[in-house]
């Protein structure tokens, strides 16, 4: 199965970022693949936080998903994304929509 993923989690909520993060893992283990993580409203604000990189480095390194930060959300938080994060608007997000099986929010 393809999943996407939506996260719109702030990373002050640090309880469901790690609750991301045990999905996407969870989902590989049972041999799903990842094909998007599109990082909107607050959500972008983890791609500025140089001590989650790593986390996030790793999980595109393993799933080789992208992962999308919401050109406007990045514009709102005048946001300068390091790799692995990329900028890609809404119809990137309803690209991988409508290519994956399931798309699961994280808010």
């Amino acid at each position: 199965m393809e999943i996407s993923l939506i996260i719109r989690t702030s990373p002050e909520n640090a309880r469901r970022l790690l609750l991301a993060h045990r999905f996407i893992q969870a989902a590989t283990e049972q041999g799903h693949t990842i094909r998007q993580c599109f990082f909107q409203s607050e959500g972008v604000l983890t791609a500025s936080q140089s001590e989650r990189l790593a986390e996030w480095q790793q999980i595109a390194d393993d799933t080789k998903a992208e992962l999308l930060l919401c050109s406007q959300a990045v514009e709102e938080y005048a946001i300068d994304p390091e790799a692995p994060f990329q900028i890609g608007g809404l119809g990137a997000l309803v690209e991988a929509a409508v290519k994956s099986d399931r798309l699961v929010s994280f808010v």
